[in-house]
């Protein structure tokens, strides 16, 4: 099975508590009543695992990571979904709760207002854990491997354990995807020519690079600060406005499909749908820029659904041949 695996997701395994539909994104000391709850795997690596197979299909895409058995089963939420879509799940350790310290798996707290506007407070619980060691023990999933291999990269995980995933990728002349979310603070160490894709929205371009993105101009000069790190390519996610591409030789926009409203909006996801898709494309021997396209398309078929309902390959075939 492992060299049948094009696709590698070492990150963290959460459980998401929603409250969909709230009236609007409170401020400190506010309350509001409305909305519908709704428990759902997450975790920003989990969701693209769970992604890319929902694209590529059973046992292509294998997840790495570590979560314990909480007394209230949220453990097994993320865990039977990935399993459920055909993601390969031997290399995640789910240790007994008291053998975890009695921490509580990863767990994400968001609201989601009636514009699809979201915030996300994530409590990483057990992720915490996550260490080299677990990483090496999936040495048979780095060992087989083949030229269109990627490894997706998100940072709810151990900086130490991140950058030990990204070496050892390298050695294998795996390609990286690395999605910064969640980053108060530049990535220095991490930036550099081991890192094939970076995809940053606004908000962490301005962390990474100190520049404020007011359009393609100021996002250009923004990128060129990473490439001249070695980074080898950048694709700023801009939601509603598609994103940007550049690398030494490209610069492209790339706005989003007009698409039939659902009614639904929800912006949980979009990001990691994106990555998802651009990994499984050029894992299938697509151009990095045929992926891109198609991911962000991929991304607003996401936005208008409830919560995590990975895209599939033929939603996106059928919306192509419209």
């Amino acid at each position: 099975m492992d060299q049948d695996n094009v696709i590698i997701v070492p990150g963290g395994m959460n459980t998401d508590l929603i409250g969909l539909g709230v009236e609007r994104i409170l401020a400190p000391g506010e309350l509001t009543l409305g909305g519908s709850f709704r428990v759902s795997p997450g975790g920003k690596a989990r969701n693209m695992a769970e992604m890319a197979a929902a694209f590529l299909g059973k046992n292509r895409v294998s997840m790495i990571g570590r979560t314990s058995r909480d007394p209230f089963g949220f453990w097994e939420i993320p865990l039977r979904a990935l399993e459920q879509a055909g993601v390969n799940t031997q290399y995640v350790r789910v240790q007994d709760f008291e053998e975890s310290g009695c921490k509580f798996p990863g767990m994400a707290l968001i609201p989601v207002d009636k514009n699809g506007r979201n915030q996300i407070y994530v409590l990483p619980g057990v992720n915490a854990d996550f260490s080299p060691e677990d990483v090496d023990a999936a040495e048979n999933l780095f060992s087989h491997s083949d030229k269109n291999k990627i490894l997706i990269l998100a940072l709810e995980i151990p900086k130490k354990t991140a950058a030990y995933c990204i070496a050892k990728a390298a050695r294998h002349k795996i390609r990286v995807i690395l999605d910064p979310g969640g980053i108060s603070e530049p990535l220095d160490e991490f930036l550099s020519k081991d890192i094939f894709l970076l995809t940053p929205n606004e908000h962490e371009m301005k962390i990474l690079t100190g520049i404020e993105l007011k359009d393609f101009g100021s996002a250009a000069k923004a990128s060129r600060i990473l490439l001249k790190k070695g980074v080898q390519n950048v694709l700023i996610t801009l939601g509603p406005r598609g994103a940007y591409f550049f690398n030494e030789i490209i610069s492209l926009q790339l706005p989003c499909p007009k698409l039939r409203n659902s009614g639904i909006h929800d912006e949980t996801g979009c990001g990691d749908q994106v990555n998802a898709v651009i990994a499984a494309s050029i894992a299938e021997g697509k151009s990095l820029v045929d992926g891109i396209s198609l991911a962000v398309l991929a991304g607003t078929l996401q936005f208008y659904k409830a919560g995590i309902q990975p895209v599939t390959k033929d939603e996106l075939l059928k919306h192509i041949k419209k």
